[in-house]
């Protein structure tokens, strides 16, 4: 909080006593400002495009997977029902692009048996598309692999005969996949080994050939599983997961992270970053994380119960929370609150990086708020961005259907492409999309190399594995995890308050110096 009192006398030399007066009354008005429950209405003209419906998509498809090249594209991939009348479930893919718009969808992958669930992708340096996909049924769930040429990733022949990389996979159904700049692939999913839990296989070679799956974290609870698995690429040649831990009827118990070296191709023991503190349904648990690393910070925004008495939003009610942590993960910051009048929950929510580094969240939730003696509500997708240290005040985007589980990507580093579904509480009418141009310089555009003919993958036989040690599990959901810096939750406040006090006090400098003058 600015203090005043603590500022040099000299600072107020050129004021008279009324100016001085003016910068108090006008520092309390601002306290009232920023904490009053209404909300404020002036982001209406942001530069968001209106909504449109994605034309070839069903309406039952769910949130398509978004991939962004450096050559103005951007790749989705979508799990819905393919051919005339036909219940099977494949993956069908579309590229869409500033200029050119959405392309149509193109059925490129099926499952041997059962739907094919698609789960992440990831384009490594030589220009290669890397897809990872659940194929099966509930009872029998295999974790399945191809890839194809970013340029030829429209035509089915492109993509590599899908290959089983991970066994024994779980509902609910979660997998997440991402590499380094040298070749080396990295997933995780959900699974049942030895026990429910998250595992993990690598590849060294651009996914020609894999590891076998070992054990990262276990829950050793038989109605506890890993959900929400998230994995993206850090610094030194590290990966970092997130994932959250649910009961079998989907209430959120715990928030967990580790980190994945190639160098040693292994797990560092989990860490738990947040938990549910009771069980009344009025607490609301770590769900749904969001993760990325701005060259400096991992960031992990998710959804989870207020922790804070005296808010807007009541203690154990569905506010976003965000996990820093400075130091490659080894310690974080206690977990802060930066938006601290929404609440609610509706599905995924998702953060991203511009070509600047700084950091876009996008999630679906609500302002309540009272005027005259009604209750109101300001609903819709709302845009922060994280720089220096601060989130600014959320943009508001106003959806024509009630949305859900929101997905984004940042396109040649300044364009924001964002895709949702509708709410599954007031039906189906397939995916929405929208955009926005930010005000940063275009990044520069990659060419990728010619296509080569895709060698389908294979798993290493089973006597020259490559070796991988597992990591010993912590006993229970309770091990404390590192946790180190005390985040302040008053920075939002602050953030939002200085650039009034700021523009007040340049206003009245240069107010003093025309008086001066006229002297």
């Amino acid at each position: 909080m600015l203090d005043t009192s603590a500022m040099p006398i000299k600072l107020f030399t050129p004021f008279s006593k009324m100016a001085i007066r003016l910068i108090r009354l006008s520092f309390l008005l601002g306290v009232l400002l920023v904490s009053s429950t209404k909300p404020a209405t002036a982001q209406e003209g942001n530069q968001w495009m209106p909504d449109q419906r994605v034309p070839g998509y069903l309406d039952d498809t769910f949130t398509p997977f978004l991939l962004a090249d450096r050559n103005h594209n951007v790749h989705a991939f979508a799990s819905q029902r393919v051919g005339v009348e036909s219940e099977t479930v494949g993956i069908v893919y579309r590229r869409w692009s500033l200029a050119g718009g959405w392309t149509t969808p193109v059925d490129i992958l099926l499952s041997p048996s059962g739907p094919a669930t698609v789960q992440g992708a990831f384009l490594d340096p030589q220009g290669t598309i890397h897809l990872l996909y659940f194929g099966g049924f509930a009872d029998g769930t295999s974790i399945y692999y191809s890839r194809a040429g970013v340029e030829e990733a429209s035509s089915v022949q492109a993509w590599s005969t899908p290959v089983i990389i991970g066994d024994d996979a779980v509902e609910p159904n979660y997998a997440a996949l991402t590499g380094d700049e040298q070749g080396n692939l990295v997933m995780i999913y959900t699974g049942n080994t030895s026990g429910n839990g998250v595992y993990s296989s690598y590849s060294t070679d651009y996914g020609l050939t894999w590891s076998r799956p070992t054990q990262v974290f276990l829950t050793r609870n038989p109605g506890l599983v890993p959900f929400s698995l998230r994995i993206y690429p850090g610094r030194n040649r590290q990966i970092y997961a997130a994932w959250n831990v649910v009961t079998s009827v989907g209430v959120d118990i715990s928030l967990h992270y580790a980190r994945f070296d190639f160098e040693t191709f292994s797990w560092t023991p989990p860490a738990i970053l947040n938990e549910r503190v009771d069980f009344r349904e009025t607490v609301f648990g770590p769900s749904y994380p969001s993760m990325v690393y701005n060259g400096s910070q991992i960031v992990i925004m998710y959804n989870n119960g207020n922790p804070f008495p005296n808010r807007p939003v009541d203690p154990g009610r569905p506010v976003q929370m965000v996990s820093l942590s400075n130091d490659n993960g080894d310690t974080w910051e206690f977990p802060s609150v930066p938006f601290i009048n929404h609440v609610g929950r509706s599905g995924e929510h998702v953060i991203v990086l511009d070509g600047e580094q700084a950091v876009h969240a996008l999630f679906i939730q609500r302002i309540e708020y009272v005027e005259g003696d009604q209750n109101k509500i300001l609903g819709g997708i709302w845009h922060s961005e994280y720089k220096d240290g601060f989130w600014t005040d959320p943009d508001r985007f106003t959806t024509t259907y009630a949305s859900h589980d929101v997905r984004a990507t940042v396109s040649q580093g300044n364009v924001i492409l964002v895709v949702w579904r509708l709410d599954p509480g007031i039906g189906a009418e397939g995916i929405w999309f929208t955009y926005k141009v930010l005000d940063e310089p275009e990044l520069p555009v990659v060419q990728y190399p010619t296509a080569e003919p895709i060698e389908s993958p294979v798993i290493v036989p089973t006597a020259t594995l490559l070796s991988l040690t597992p990591t010993p599990i912590p006993e229970g959901l309770l091990d404390r995890p590192f946790l180190g810096v005390n985040n302040n939750p008053a920075n939002p406040f602050v953030s939002g308050l200085l650039p009034v006090i700021l523009t007040l006090l340049v206003v009245l400098v240069i107010f003093s110096i025309s008086k001066n003058r006229r002297r």
